[in-house]
């Protein structure tokens, strides 16, 4: 069993309404139980903006799809979680794989492994096209000027990943 509470000012641990009473049920049918408290770090703001932002579009792009299209991307995003956070479950007796929340994940190897089959895929250098830096960079100084719509077009002119019709 699993509970997720945060850390209250000044100590104490706050599980939520709904979950503080199952976690307290928990406690009273388990007298003497030891419990692992292992610290959950929230991913950064930043990674999700990169995956979203950069992955997922760069991907659409490589495959010939329409980088812009919200439903293409969304689309690349539950592939992503199928592929690189999936789980196998029964039902009926048969397995299925389905594609669990990347919420949390993209700090514990999930971009990783995004970028990983991109690299095996597509054939690109992370370094040149993938680089967080770079599109913190992109974003903070060159995406409001307006030159560019969107981080795929200026990979494009800068020679960093092929031209393709899209």
């Amino acid at each position: 069993m699993e509970f997720l509470g945060r850390i209250k000012p000044g100590g104490g641990l706050d599980f939520g309404e709904r979950n503080g009473v199952i976690f307290k049920r928990y406690l009273a049918e388990n007298p003497g139980i030891v419990l692992r408290i292992t610290p959950v770090l929230p991913e950064s703001g930043k990674q999700r903006r990169f995956y979203h932002g950069a992955v997922i579009p760069l991907w659409a792009y490589l495959d010939g799809k329409d980088h812009r299209d919200h439903k293409v991307l969304a689309d690349l995003h539950e592939l992503a979680k199928l592929e690189f956070n999936g789980e196998i479950i029964t039902v009926a007796g048969v397995p299925h794989k389905i594609g669990r929340s990347t919420q949390g994940k993209l700090r514990d190897g999930f971009l990783e492994r995004v970028v990983e089959y991109l690299v095996e895929q597509y054939g690109i250098d992370p370094s040149v096209c993938l680089n967080p830096t770079e599109y913190k960079r992109f974003m903070d100084e060159i995406y409001m000027h307006g030159k560019y719509d969107d981080y795929i077009a200026y990979l494009i002119e800068l020679g960093r990943v092929p031209v393709r019709g899209t």
